[in-house]
């Protein structure tokens, strides 16, 4: 048998086309006039990998280099290569294999997504130390200090709410008041599992104080549920198996590896949001409190977001359709379902 090939005397760059022949348990290399025979124990035979051509080592500085996957093949067999890596090699080689893969790693990737990734996120979310969240509330707060004003609330409104608050349920979260007016209006954020903060433009906002309460149960709800905690480690999870499937990614083909990323969130976030609805409409109720002062409250917070404080529901629903349209886009890569939706879903609660 015959392999044809070229020769490397492993000194300079040049090659030299040669054939490597195979006679029993011999190899004879020839080239430019130079012939060399090697025992086949002493060979040792590349690993396949796709159509790349392979090279044959005996030692010294030459070597053998072919494409001939088939001839190569045989002269690892004459040796008795028990090397694993080989069948490796036809599998890569074939497009059925390929494919099916292919098909593999798609579905197992998405099982991960969908299933493993917020199993395990959750499960080590709830365990982490209070003084974890505490920590990363403590960073988060210092950087949004960066563009958040002092309350201007009167401290006896912060200390009468927070002792509201703390009466039903919130004894164990710390709470802040902040002023920004220019990017998140009136809005409430949960920073950990210890640490929620409201605006004093929401706090303006609610005409009543059980809407307040309705709000910062929802807060709670990510609070208990450790919801920051799961999306910062959701994060994590997916850059390392990102990076363990692609290897060091960048420009272009980095945002578009990330973009599953970012729709996966979305979702799990959307998600994280109708969990702290219950949480605060089975809240209301065991307080005796009507779980419909939370809808009123999100009818009111998104009046306030669209700039319509003034308008009326009736007034809402003559919206031209195109925009609505375009909206439902929107929310559907929003971390927040779509504030309808949630109403709906805390009426539905109560029949």
């Amino acid at each position: 048998m015959q392999v044809d090939g070229q020769y490397f005397d492993g000194v300079t760059s040049n090659g030299h086309n040669a054939q490597l022949s195979l006679i029993g348990h011999t190899v004879t290399v020839a080239w430019s006039g130079n012939r060399q025979t090697i025992d086949v124990d002493v060979l040792t035979v590349e690993t396949a990998l796709g159509s790349v051509p392979r090279k044959v080592f005996w030692g010294g500085d030459g070597y053998f280099v072919s494409t001939d996957q088939a001839g190569l093949d045989a002269v690892a067999a004459a040796k008795g290569s028990t090397n694993p890596q080989h069948w490796i090699g036809r599998l890569e080689a074939n497009f059925t294999s390929v494919a099916l893969a292919a098909v593999f790693c798609v579905v197992f990737l998405a099982l991960v997504a969908v299933y493993a990734v917020p199993a395990a996120t959750s499960s080590i979310a709830t365990q982490l130390p209070a003084s974890v969240s505490r920590q990363m509330a403590e960073t988060t707060l210092a950087n949004l200090d960066q563009f958040l004003d002092p309350s201007q609330l009167e401290t006896s409104r912060q200390q009468g709410l927070k002792t509201y608050f703390e009466e039903h349920g919130g004894d164990d979260v710390a709470v802040f008041f902040r002023r920004e007016e220019r990017l998140i209006g009136a809005n409430a954020l949960t920073l950990s599992g210890t640490t929620v903060v409201f605006t004093d433009a929401i706090v303006e906002l609610m005409e009543d104080d059980e809407r307040l309460l309705a709000v910062f149960l929802h807060e709670l709800g990510h609070a208990r549920m450790r919801h920051v905690e799961q999306t910062l480690l959701q994060s994590v999870a997916w850059a390392v198996l990102l990076t363990f499937i692609t290897g060091d990614i960048g420009g272009v083909g980095e945002l578009i590896l990330t973009l599953p990323l970012t729709v996966g969130q979305a979702a799990y976030s959307r998600e994280f949001e109708r969990e702290a609805d219950a949480f605060a409409v089975a809240e209301l109720r065991r307080h005796g409190i009507d779980p419909d002062v939370f809808a009123q409250a999100l009818e009111q917070l998104e009046r306030s977001h669209r700039g319509e404080a003034s308008a009326a529901p009736e007034e809402e629903n003559l919206a031209d359709k195109s925009i609505r349209v375009q909206r439902s886009i929107l929310e559907f890569l929003s971390s927040h379902p779509v504030t309808d939706e949630r109403i709906a879903a805390i009426r539905d609660k109560q029949k």
